[in-house]
C-alpha cells in the first residue's frame, strides 16, 4: 500500500469482526433506548402510577390499582381531599421507627359517577376512621406499643374489577412490607367477597371487614357451604339488620299491618339479595301482609348515562302497584344511592291516598344522608325516612360518665377530632410520641363508616401487637382474633368487639337513626338484634358478655 494512504475506518473495522458486531449493538440499543424516551416524551402514559400499583380501566374508570406504598394519586384528577388523607398516611408512615407491621385498607378508591354506588365523600370517612386507629396505635396507649404500624391504602378500582390486581399487589409486598392484615372491603359485591377468599387462601394474610353486612360474605365464593377461614367482620349482618328493623316497625305509633319490600334483583350483589331475602320473611307477622315489589338495578351502565334517569323509569311503572299495595310503611332493599329516585317517584308521582310514606332502609341509606331528592321528599312532608345504621355517633347518650361503650367511644371521638375527651376532658395524645393530634371534622361520624373502619383496623392492631412472632406469619393472627370474646372482648367505637366461631361479630347493637330534611340524622333508638345489651367487660365468673 503506498506510504500516506490511510484505510477506510469502515474497512478497519471489517477485520476485528467482534468490535464490530459489538459495536452495532449497542448502536442498536441507544436507538432503542432513546426511541423509547423519545416515545414517552410525545406520547405519555395517560396515567402515572405509583410504586405498588398499576394502571387498569379506560376512560373515567381509569384508575392506579393495587397497594399505594408512596401514598400517591389513584386518578389523574384526584379530589383535593384525598390527596390530604393520602399525604396524612404518608407523614405518619415516615414517622414510624424500628419494627413496623403494616394494615391495608382494600377499598374501591376510585368511584365513577353513575357506575358506582359509593362517593368519595363515604370514603374519606371510612379512611378517617382507619387513620385514627392507627393515630391512636402510635401515639397513644390504647393498644400497646410495639411494633410501629403504618397504614397503605389499596384500590380494588372502580365496581372493585381490580380485584385480582390489588390482592396481587397485597401479596407481592406482604413480606417486604410486612403487611399483616388487610381491612375494609367496602361494599358486599361478589368482587369483594372473591378478593377477600383470596387473600385467605393464597396470602394466609386475615381480611377483617368493617361495613360488608351481606350473609354470605363470610362464605367461600366457589364452595359456600364453606366459610373463608380468615375473615372476621365487625358489622352485624344483614339478618340482624332486618330483624333490628322489624323490632323498631313495632314501635312504631301507627300499627305496620302491610308493608311492601322494594327489592333489587341486580345480580352479584350480595347486600340487596340477603337483605330482600331476610326482609320477605322477616317482616311476617299475624295481621301483616307483605308485598314485595322488585326492580333490577344496572349491573353495567357507562359513566355520566344516567344512573338515576334509568331507575326513576323502573320506579314510575312501579307507582301503581305501590299504591295498589297501600303498604303502612316501605322497606327499601336497595343500595342507598338509588333511594333517591324512589323518593322522587313518589314525592312527583300521582297521589293515591296515603298522606305520608314511612320508608326504612338497610344501612347503605347512609349514602343518602345528603341527597338532595331524598331531603326535597323530607321536607314536601311526603315521606319520612329511617335505616339501620351499622354505628352512630349518638348512639351511646351524651350522660357522663356514661357506660363502658360510651367511655370507648368517647377516646375514639377525642382522638378522631382531637378535642378533649367530653366527660374525662383528657386530651386526646399521652404525649408519648409528640405527634400533633388528628382534626377530623366530628360531622364525619355521621355515617357510622369511620367508626366501624376504625374498629376493624384496632382489631387487627390488637391482633398483631399480641401475636409476637405473628408479625412474620400474618396466618398465626387468626387464632389470636378468634380469642376476642367475653373478657377478651376489645373496645370499640361501635361497641365491645367480639367475635364468634365464623368470625362474625356477636353482641353488636345497630342503632336506627332518622335523616332530617337539613341531612342530620338522629337516633331515634338503639336495638340488640342478638343479645341483651352489651356495655361492658363481664366480671369475674360473670355470664353477659357474648361467648362467657
Amino acid at each position: 500500500m503506498p506510504a500516506g494512504v490511510r484505510i477506510p475506518r469502515f474497512v478497519r473495522w471489517r477485520r476485528h469482526p467482534v468490535l464490530a458486531g459489538s459495536a452495532a449493538l449497542l448502536l442498536a440499543a441507544g436507538l432503542v433506548l432513546g426511541g423509547i424516551r423519545a416515545y414517552g416524551v410525545l406520547f405519555p402514559p395517560e396515567l402515572a402510577c405509583g410504586k405498588g400499583m398499576t394502571a387498569a380501566g379506560r376512560g373515567p374508570a381509569l384508575a392506579c390499582v393495587g397497594v399505594n406504598l408512596e401514598s400517591t394519586p389513584f386518578t389523574k384528577d384526584e379530589p383535593a381531599r384525598m390527596r390530604e388523607l393520602e399525604k396524612t398516611i404518608r407523614a405518619a408512615n415516615d414517622a414510624v421507627r424500628g419494627e413496623s407491621a403494616a394494615v391495608v385498607l382494600m377499598l374501591n378508591l376510585s368511584p365513577v359517577v353513575d357506575v358506582d354506588t359509593l362517593t368519595h365523600e363515604s370514603l374519606y370517612h371510612n379512611i378517617e376512621g382507619a387513620v385514627t386507629a392507627v393515630w391512636r396505635a402510635n401515639n397513644t396507649a390504647a393498644y400497646g406499643s410495639r411494633p410501629g404500624i403504618k397504614l397503605y391504602l389499596a384500590n380494588m378500582g372502580s365496581r372493585y374489577g381490580s380485584w385480582r390486581q390489588a390482592v396481587d399487589s397485597v401479596g407481592k409486598h406482604a413480606a417486604s412490607e410486612r403487611i399483616a392484615a388487610v381491612v375494609g372491603l367496602g361494599q358486599s359485591t361478589e368482587e369483594t367477597r372473591r378478593a377477600a377468599a383470596a387473600i385467605s387462601k393464597e396470602l394466609h394474610i386475615p381480611v377483617i371487614g368493617s361495613t360488608v353486612t351481606g350473609n354470605s360474605m363470610n362464605l367461600d365464593p366457589d364452595d359456600p357451604a364453606k366459610p373463608i377461614p380468615d375473615m372476621f367482620r365487625v358489622a352485624p349482618t344483614n339478618t340482624h339488620a332486618v330483624i333490628a328493623a322489624n323490632q323498631y316497625a313495632g314501635t312504631l305509633s301507627q300499627a305496620v299491618t302491610s308493608l311492601a319490600v322494594i327489592a333489587d334483583g341486580v345480580a352479584g350483589d350480595d347486600y340487596t339479595a340477603t337483605l330482600a331475602a331476610e326482609a320477605k320473611t322477616r317482616f311476617q307477622a299475624p295481621g301483616r301482609t307483605v308485598t314485595t315489589l322488585p326492580y333490577t338495578s344496572p349491573r353495567e351502565l357507562a359513566a355520566d348515562s344516567g344512573r338515576r334517569n334509568y331507575l326513576i323509569d323502573q320506579f314510575n311503572l312501579m307507582h301503581a302497584n305501590l299504591c295498589q299495595a297501600a303498604p303502612s310503611a316501605v322497606y327499601f332493599a336497595g343500595r342507598g344511592r338509588d333511594l333517591g329516585a324512589f323518593v322522587q317517584t313518589w314525592v312527583q308521582g300521582a297521589p293515591c291516598g296515603i298522606d305520608k310514606l314511612r320508608i326504612i332502609a338497610g344501612d347503605d341509606a347512609s349514602q343518602a344522608i345528603r341527597d338532595e331528592a331524598v331531603l326535597d321528599g323530607i321536607k314536601s312532608g311526603r315521606v319520612e325516612v329511617a335505616y339501620t345504621a351499622l354505628a352512630s355517633p349518638q348512639q351511646w347518650g351524651e350522660d357522663c360518665p356514661g357506660t363502658d361503650a360510651k367511655r370507648n367511644f368517647d377516646q375514639f371521638r377525642s382522638a378522631f377530632t382531637g378535642s378533649p375527651d367530653p366527660c374525662t376532658k383528657q386530651a386526646p395524645g399521652t404525649g408519648r410520641s409528640g405527634a400533633a393530634p388528628l382534626r377530623f371534622d366530628p360531622a364525619h361520624l355521621a355515617s357510622g363508616q369511620a367508626m366501624l373502619t376504625h374498629d376493624a383496623t384496632a382489631a387487627a392492631i390488637s391482633a398483631v401487637r399480641r401475636a409476637g412472632e405473628g408479625v412474620r406469619n400474618p396466618g398465626q393472627l387468626t387464632g389470636i382474633l378468634h380469642q376476642f370474646y367475653c373478657a377478651q372482648m376489645l373496645p370499640g367505637a361501635s361497641g365491645w368487639l367480639s367475635f364468634g366461631d365464623d368470625g362474625n361479630p356477636v353482641g353488636k347493637p345497630l342503632p336506627i337513626v332518622q335523616i332530617n330534611a337539613d341531612g342530620t340524622t338522629n337516633t331515634v333508638s338503639l336495638t340488640w338484634p342478638s343479645s341483651a345489651p352489651n356495655l361492658s367487660l363481664p366480671q369475674r365468673g360473670g355470664t353477659g358478655a357474648p361467648g362467657c
